[in-house]
């Protein structure tokens, strides 16, 4: 049964979850105002090459350190040392990632690219490379916490990051506007200041001694996992590049992100939702013994789905209402054209976690280089031929596709390792209907008509979910109402 503490911590990760967004789009309000649209889109690049570099930086001891706490958890002296491995190991790995990529691979990745050098390594690459190290020491803590189930330590940690962010951008971007001290430097300083502090309540809780016998059993653990990050990292941010090296204009990309930075405010949400999910379901998997579905774990994934139907009209359609409130420069807006194509995918993302959930759980890992592989090569392959072809479209599609094929990817490998049991009408069948009604609408939407579409969107939607999910729908809101 879904407890009362479980839609507690479900709130707390599903807010912490989403302040990344929230964070980014407060800033996009100013940055779209103090920095030019080329600036803008150069950003863009500049996170994007963050993310790249955290990749390697973190080696996926993030995922090792909450995944094989599980196994340590009853024993203080081995965790302790485990995750005194693990903390060591980020700072030899931070160490030599900076090396590569001041001596050579900030370089090669920029040549790679652009022509131009739109990216700069002094002094903003520079940042953005301590950024990355710093965001893998802060991103392993916090992962840590979901797991450890402290919630309320969870939230204090990320709300300060997310205060330091924005106060530190601002007050940087106010001195300097229009240039790109305010946003690089920012996340620099804010992220270092956090990161400063997971390292000490890390040490001060499991103290700083680690043991070599970890070394071999963490490695095998976790380079499936540095390769399934660097495939991943292909799959949600090389189109920012692919535009920038057939398109040339830094400002296109700015576009483009901005619409992607709108719709995957949906799937932070549902990150939030499932890092509450997991520890849950992990527990009954663990206490059971078992491989298989059971109607405890699917009901978790059913709510999921049930939400994300309802969630992704009401924000396709109240988006182009809101953001021009707050964001007035015109040229933003044409996100708004793909915005419901690019948040429709997100109907297949319950699809993905539910699949990925098994392979972390048997530390499966292995098999997720391979998923990713081929989404990678769709990504890329996919991509330079669209954006070559049809401009900003070519990339909205692509992202939209990529999404349903991770999934099917992941249920290949996952199916030999656990046995799905569970309602295709409500799981797949639903999702499938409402993404083919919002593509085949989508074809006839006009600025005067973009309203009109949107909003039976979100009618066809409520009408789904509640001819699913009448008879959960009625007790689960007199629990909400308890609650």
């Amino acid at each position: 049964m879904i407890s009362k503490h479980f839609f507690k911590s479900s709130i707390i990760y599903t807010i912490v979850g989403a302040l990344p967004y929230t964070s980014g789009f407060l800033l996009l309000i100013w940055f779209t105002r103090y920095l030019t649209p080329a600036q803008f889109g150069v950003n863009v690049l500049y996170i994007s090459l963050m993310y790249f570099i955290q990749i390697f930086s973190s080696f996926g001891l993030d995922a090792v350190a909450s995944l094989m706490y599980i196994d340590y958890r009853d024993d203080q002296k081995r965790l302790s040392e485990f995750i005194g491995t693990v903390l060591i190991g980020l700072i030899v790995i931070g160490t030599l990632t900076f090396v590569v990529f001041f001596f050579g691979g900030f370089h090669l990745f920029n040549l790679i690219f652009s022509e131009n050098n739109v990216l700069e390594l002094i002094p903003l690459g520079i940042y953005t490379i301590f950024s990355a190290i710093m965001n893998s020491v802060f991103k392993t803590y916090s992962t840590l916490l979901v797991y450890q189930q402290r919630p309320m330590r969870f939230f204090f940690l990320n709300i300060s990051n997310f205060v330091l962010t924005i106060g530190i951008s601002l007050a940087i971007l106010w001195a300097y506007p229009f240039t790109l001290y305010g946003p690089v430097i920012g996340r620099f300083v804010a992220i270092a200041i956090i990161a400063a502090v997971s390292v000490g309540l890390l040490i001060k809780e499991y103290g700083f001694k680690g043991n070599v016998n970890f070394i071999k059993p963490i490695f095998v653990f976790a380079y499936p996992i540095l390769i399934y990050g660097f495939l991943t990292w292909v799959v949600n941010y090389i189109d920012r590049f692919i535009i920038l090296r057939f398109m040339t204009d830094p400002a296109l990309v700015g576009i483009y992100d901005f619409g992607v930075k709108l719709a995957i405010g949906i799937e932070l949400l549902l990150i939030g939702l499932v890092n509450a999910i997991n520890p849950k379901v992990f527990v009954i998997w663990k206490e059971k013994a078992i491989s298989e579905s059971t109607v405890e774990a699917n009901r978790y994934y059913n709510g999921l789905t049930a939400f994300m139907l309802l969630l992704i009209p009401a924000f396709v359609l109240l988006v182009p209402m809101l953001v021009p409130i707050v964001i007035k420069k015109e040229i933003y807006f044409r996100a708004f054209g793909f915005l419901a194509i690019l948040a429709a995918g997100n109907a297949s993302r319950v699809w993905y976690y539910m699949f990925l959930a098994p392979l972390f759980y048997f530390k499966r890992t292995k098999a997720l280089p391979l998923v990713f592989t081929y989404s990678a090569i769709f990504e890329i392959v996919a991509g330079m031929i669209m954006i070559k072809y049809f401009g900003l479209m070519g990339a909205v599609w692509v992202n939209f596709m990529v999404k349903p094929i991770q999934a099917f990817f992941l249920w290949r490998e996952s199916r030999k390792v656990f046995d799905f049991h569970f309602n295709r009408w409500k799981i797949f069948y639903l999702p499938v209907i409402f993404m083919l009604f919002v593509l085949v609408s989508e074809f006839f939407v006009t600025k005067t008509t973009q309203i009109y579409f949107h909003s039976g969107q979100l009618l066809i939607s409520v009408v789904l979910v509640w001819f699913a999910y009448r008879k959960e729908l009625i007790p689960f809101a007199q629990k909400l109402l308890r609650f």
